[in-house]
Formats: structure tokens, sequence, C-alpha cells
């Protein structure tokens, strides 16, 4: 006999069973990734606003590059409209913010790290750093202005527009873009490392080779076996860090030549040109062991 509740005593619910949700497609996962990356360059873009912050020029120009990186590839690959003139725009937009972040670089980063190897001083000359830092600030009031005119409202808008015409593609279809385009990655990074001694712009275009693989990698990491591609994305942040210590030591002379071009006699300048010319290949010599293990990973998205 079943139990019939007592006067008052409200009947036991069933709990109901949950219904799993289908997992959501590599297309859905990708297009959320790059609405990530577009809320985070719309975050940095808020905070340099208020208050310049170097942290925040650098993530308003990583997340639009990991965009433009990689989003030009994958819309050529599959079947539809491209993202219309939306890549041209953010590229404008990164590009104007540069040459703030290349000196931030050199006074946070280059000339500390000069003046800590304690062979040339403890200290730089007064004279050139407040010319350097007149140069900086005005160079951090141009980037503000130049980003009150940078709204990603539209952008936005138009890379929504598109991921809504792309949203039905399948897995095997997005694997089998992916891997076409890592491939080309590959092949861009082997031909531009091979010519990265030869001077300053072919180790910066083996060095933009290297981040756009290692986007690429990351973009499409859900498709293929995680430990292999992380494998990959390990090494790639080696060679990375290392290109990226040679070209800034590099900029830093150029950086200095151009922005104080009175002081070209100046003993702790010359002192300073020596000293990035050596780390700076140094750099360049560790990015090409790391390249050298690299070679030797598998290409497993081909599998």
């Amino acid at each position: 006999m079943s139990a019939m509740p007592h006067p008052g005593q409200q009947p036991q619910r069933i709990p109901s069973a949950k219904v799993p949700r289908p997992p959501a497609s590599a297309m859905v996962a990708l297009c959320d990734t790059y609405d990530g990356y577009l809320a985070k360059a719309t975050k940095a873009r808020a905070t340099l606003l208020r208050r310049y912050e170097p942290k925040a020029l650098h993530a308003w120009r990583v997340n639009l590059r990991r965009l433009t990186a990689t989003l030009d590839h994958v819309a050529s690959a599959l079947p539809g409209e491209q993202p219309g003139g939306l890549l041209d725009q953010l590229k404008q937009f990164r590009n104007a913010t540069g040459g703030a972040r290349d000196l931030d670089i050199l006074m946070d980063e280059t000339l500390p790290a000069f003046v800590n190897c304690g062979e040339h001083g403890d200290r730089i000359d007064q004279a050139l750093l407040h010319a350097l830092n007149a140069k900086r600030v005005q160079l951090h009031r141009d980037t503000v202005e130049g980003l009150k005119k940078t709204r990603l409202t539209m952008p936005t808008h138009t890379f929504h527009a598109w991921v809504d015409v792309h949203r039905g593609v399948t897995d095997d279809e997005l694997r089998a873009a992916a891997g076409h385009l890592i491939d080309s990655r590959v092949r861009q990074l082997r031909k531009r490392a091979a010519r990265m001694h030869d001077n300053r712009e072919r180790l910066h275009r083996a060095r933009t080779a290297t981040k756009k693989l290692r986007y690429t990698l990351e973009l499409f990491q859900p498709l293929f076996p995680r430990d292999a591609t992380q494998a990959w994305l390990d090494r790639l942040a080696e060679v990375q860090t290392h290109l990226g210590e040679a070209h800034d030591r590099l900029t830093a002379r150029a950086l200095c030549k151009e922005l104080l071009p009175e002081a070209k006699d100046h003993p702790q300048l010359k002192a300073l040109r020596r000293w990035t010319k050596h780390t700076a290949a140094d750099a360049a010599g560790k990015a090409e062991k790391s390249l050298d293990h690299l070679w030797k990973l598998g290409h497993h998205w081909r599998h």
C-alpha cells in the first residue's frame, strides 16, 4: 500500500532528472574565444581612457593581434562571406599604439637590465632619462587621444554578423581548415626563421610568425590531442620569449638613435649600443636552439 501523507503534510517531490546539455560545437567554442578577445580589448581600452597603464596597452594590443593573426585565414578557409573590413580596422587600431609600447619596454625593461648588468654605472644619465621621459609622456597622451577614435562597437557587430552565418560549421570541417592553417603557419615560421639573423626587420618577421603559429594552435587546441598541442605551445613560448628579448634590444638601439640624435657620442649610449647588439645576438641564438627542438615534434594536427 502506498504511503499517504498525513493531514497538513506536503507530498514529497521527486526531483526531475537533469538532462545533460549537448557539448558545444568546436565552431561555437572558437567564436566564444574570439568574443573573449574582443571583450578583453574593450576592457583594456576603458582602462587606458581612465589612466594610461603599460599593462593595459599590452592587453589591448595582444588581444587585437590574436584576432587579426587568425580570423582572416579561418574565414577564408570556410564557405560564406568574409568579415568585411573588420580586420583592416582592427589592425589600424593596434598599429596606432605601437610607438608607446616600444618606448615603455625601453624605459621599464631594457634600460634597467642594462644598468643591472653592472658594467656601465649604477644609473642612466639624468639628462638622457629626462629627454626619453618627455617623449614617453607625449606618446602616452597621443595613445589615449588615438584610443578615443577606436571604438570597438562596430567591429564587434561585424564579427557577430559573420558568426551568425558560420555557427553551423561542423567539427570535421573546422578541423580540416585548422590543419591547413597550422601547416601554413609552420611553413611561414621555417622560412622566416632561416633569415632571422640578417637584420632587425628579418628577426621581427620571425617573431611575428612565431606569435601567429602560437595563437593559431591555442585557438584550435580543443580539436586536437591536448598534450601534443601543449608541447608545441611550450616550445613556441620559449622561442617567442627569446625572439622578443632580441627584438626589444635591437629596437632600443633604434629608438635611442631616433630620440637622442644629439647624444649619439655619449659614452653611456655607446655602451648601450654595444650591449644591446651583444645581448640581442645571444637571445637570437637561444631562439634558434629552441626552434631546433620544436622541429622535432610531431605534426599531430595531420592525423
